[in-house]
Formats: C-alpha cells, structure tokens, sequence
C-alpha cells in the first residue's frame, strides 16, 4: 500500500531532518552572538575615538558644531566648543573650557507657559481636540488638506507612561529622542551608567519594553490628569535636515537608509551627474514635497500627527534647542532628583550648515515646505526667517500675501539667553578670562534649577567620563 510506504520512509529519515534542523539552529545562534559582539566593540571604539570628551582630536560630522562637556561634573558641567568647518575636510578645534549658566526657574517658568500659549492658540484656530468650538473656521486649501490629515482622537500609545513617577513623555524622532530615552531608562534603576550606553538597540527601543501601554484606554485621561506631561519638539526644518544627514546623505554610513529611499530619489528626481552617490538635499525635499510623509520616515512626517497635541492635555513643552534645560524643568515638576547626567554632548545644526543646505533650495521650495508642516510651526512657535534668508530667488511667483504672513520673530526666551550667554562666554574665552556667574537663586514655586546638564542627542555607544565635584553655576542677571 501507498501510504504505509510513505509513512516509512518519513519515519526514517525523520532524525536525520531533525538533526540537521538543530545543528542549523545552533550555528545561527552562535553566529549571531559573534556577530553582535563584533559589532558593539567594534561602534564602540570608533565612536569614542570620534567623539571623547574635551579631546583636541574631536572630529564633527560633516558641517557639524558639536558642543561638549570636558569632564563634566556632578553638579553642573564645563563647556567646550568643538567646531568644524562646512568643507568635506573637517578640522576641529577646542575653546577654553568655561562652566555654562543654569537659568533660574522663574525664566523657565515664563517661557513655558508662553509655549503652552501658543500651543492652545493654535489649536483653538484649528478648533481642534480640547480646543473645538463647533464654530465653522476659514481654512487655506493646504490647511484643510493638513488638518485632515490630523488624527480626531488622542494617540495614547505614542506616550511613555510611568504611573510610579507621575511622568509622561511623547518621543520624537530626531528631537533629542535617544537623550530622553536613556533618562526614562536610568529611572526605572535597572541600568548603570555603563549599561545605558552598552545597549544591544537603540534607547528608544528598549525603553518601550520598560514603559508599557497601560491597561486601557480609558485609564490614559485619569493617569495623564495626575502626570506632568511632556511635549518633545523641534524645528520642522531643522528635523528634516538632521534626519536627511544621518540617512540619505551618506550612503556609506546607512546602507540601510540609501537603499530603502536613497537610490529611488536619486533615479526619480537627479537631473544632472553628480558627485554624489546618495541623495542630495534638495533632491531630497522635492521627493519630500511630490509625496505624503504619512508614509514615509517618521521623522519626515508633522509631530502634530503622532502626538496630537490638541487632543493630550500636555503641560511641559520642550524644544530641542533647549532640552537640557525644559527636561531639567519637567523633572522638578514631577518631584524627581535632578537629572543625573554626566554625558553633556551637543550636537546643534549652526547657522554655516543651514546655509550649506538650504542655499541649494529655491524660495518657493521653502514656501513649500513651510506649508507642508505648517502646523507644526504653529504649536511649537517657531519662524522661518533664517531659512528662507539662504534660499534661491528662483523663476517661481510668490504670492506676496504668502510671504507677509510666514512666522517671523521667534520670541523663545530660553534660546534668546543662551545665545547672549554662549556670546559672552566666547568673548571671555578670546580675551583670557575666566567667566564669573552668580550664585543660584529660588523662584516662587521654591524650585532650584541645579543639577547635571545632558546632551541633545548622542550615539548609543557613548561611555560618559568620571564626575568632578565642581559647584554649580547660575546666570540670573537677566
């Protein structure tokens, strides 16, 4: 019969098949674990012979101004500027190390609540979540077209939620993202230092197996009621090139990222050869501006759409240009110790590398992109007026009516200080003398702004250096 020779033949060379299947299995396992290992030593160590600390051998990316503590202390690190030029030849070179200036609480006070201002302005002309009126609002073509794009519901499971620390935060890629992560991460007390910059992924990837979606939807309103509730934000613009330079510009760097968008931008919008294996920027935004960023990179698409800040009651803003600063604000707020960081290291796009990249666009291009993520413009506060200063005339009509009304005069106060205050500091490096700050002071909510200041935005590998005991500083004369 048939089947009973079938049934012979699977029964005999059933162990052979499961033995070949384990030894396969058993190989791989090997395998990987080797290949892992290889790989963190080997990140490891370029990226800390890249990027140490306080080192005159410190080389930037391409263009890129790096701002990073020398030692930095357990009470308030010194600053050293590391600057490279904007030519593919980078040269690096160290200021005097200086202690930077901690705000006093009322400046950060004033500032946030000026934040949060514009944010329920913004979504009261949107008459959007929280905000809706039922009033009928006159609305551009583009955004009509924006807002519809804008979840009607609040997208609970883009927060981390901690119940324990009364904290919530709304990560967003390429805004000091990876920073924040590891602050949640040495939270829950099952990291060291060491381990925190020893991670197998990336922090925001591990952090979500620490901070779990909460039981139901329902318990998101009460929880977040009782929670300091914090907003991640950044420059549209800035957020765009920053995530144009660490995945398309580089194919050498994120072979990943080349092949997923970068060789399909290049066949569908390069009009002459260039030098350029990969992308360049402005090839980049007219792949931007021809498509929808819902599904695209994340960091592509409006922050309006992931966190709907319209529909979360958010009670903390922070900007990336100020991050430090907002996280060290959000963590008194909530009643936890003050940041415990030892790994001041700013990565900041400059004036030279805004120029670099957004010469190659038109101002109609800019117009564009402004329009894309206007939105996002309008709940952050933020302006364009140094974006469009470096663009090209181009053959296009403006409409002049479109140009009066582009943001303009970005009023941040904590960006405002800091640039007098990195002014003076350089003044005082130049001229040989040691910066004296006053001593710190207490607002009226009986908050000190004291404690370690962190970076931006750093690599996952990144080893922080030993503390010092040095006091902290505080600028007050304001």
């Amino acid at each position: 019969m048939v089947l009973p020779g079938i049934l012979r033949r699977v029964n005999k060379t059933l162990p052979v098949l499961i033995q070949t299947i384990a030894i396969i299995c058993f190989i791989h396992y090997i395998a990987k674990g080797v290949l892992v290992k290889v790989h963190t030593k080997t990140s490891h160590q370029d990226y800390h012979f890249r990027t140490k600390a306080g080192s005159p051998h410190a080389h930037a990316g391409r263009g890129t101004k790096l701002t990073v503590g020398a030692r930095p202390s357990s009470s308030g690190p010194r600053h050293a500027a590391v600057s490279s030029s904007t030519t593919s030849t980078t040269t690096a070179t160290t200021s005097t190390t200086t202690h930077m200036p901690v705000f006093p609480d009322e400046v950060i006070e004033r500032e946030q609540q000026r934040r949060l201002d514009t944010l329920h302005k913004a979504c009261t002309r949107m008459n959007m979540g929280l905000w809706e009126n039922g009033e009928e609002s006159n609305f551009t073509k583009e955004e009509s077209v924006a807002i519809a794009a804008v979840p009607k519901i609040p997208l609970y499971q883009a927060l981390l939620v901690s119940e324990k620390k009364n904290l919530a935060v709304c990560p967003v890629v390429r805004a000091g993202t990876q920073w924040v992560s590891r602050r949640l991460l040495q939270l829950t007390g099952k990291f060291t230092k060491t381990q925190l910059y020893r991670l197998h992924e990336p922090p925001s990837a591990v952090v979500r197996h620490h901070y779990a979606y909460l039981s139901s939807w329902e318990k998101y309103p009460v929880v977040l009621a009782q929670c300091v509730t914090i907003l991640m934000g950044r420059h549209p613009l800035d957020r765009l090139l920053a995530s144009y330079r660490h995945v398309l510009e580089d194919p050498d760097k994120n072979h990943h990222g080349y092949l997923h968008y970068g060789k399909r931008i290049v066949r569908s919008y390069r009009k002459a050869p260039t030098p350029s294996k990969g992308p360049t920027f402005e090839e980049f935004v007219r792949f931007l501006l021809e498509h929808d960023s819902h599904h695209l990179d994340e960091a592509w698409q409006p922050t309006i759409r992931r966190c709907t800040p319209c529909h979360i009651p958010y009670n903390v803003v922070v900007h990336y240009e100020t991050l430090w600063h907002d996280m060290q604000w959000a963590w008194k707020k909530a009643g936890l110790e003050s940041l415990n960081t030892t790994d001041y290291f700013v990565q900041t796009i400059t004036p030279q590398i805004r120029r670099e990249y957004f010469s190659q666009l038109t101002l109609a291009q800019i117009i564009s992109l402004y329009k894309k993520f206007k939105l996002d413009f309008e709940i952050y506060g933020y302006s364009l007026e140094e974006h469009i200063a470096y663009a090209q005339p181009g053959d296009e009509a403006i409409d002049p009516v479109v140009m009066n009304n582009l943001p303009r005069n970005n009023p941040d106060l904590l960006q405002k200080y800091m640039k007098e205050e990195e002014e003076k500091m350089m003044k005082k490096n130049n001229d040989g003398d040691e910066l004296q700050l006053p001593l710190e002071s207490n607002s009226d909510l009986g908050f000190s702004l004291t404690g370690k200041r962190g970076p931006a935005e750093i690599a996952d590998n990144f080893i922080p250096y030993r503390d010092d005991k040095q006091p902290p500083q505080v600028f007050k004369n304001f």
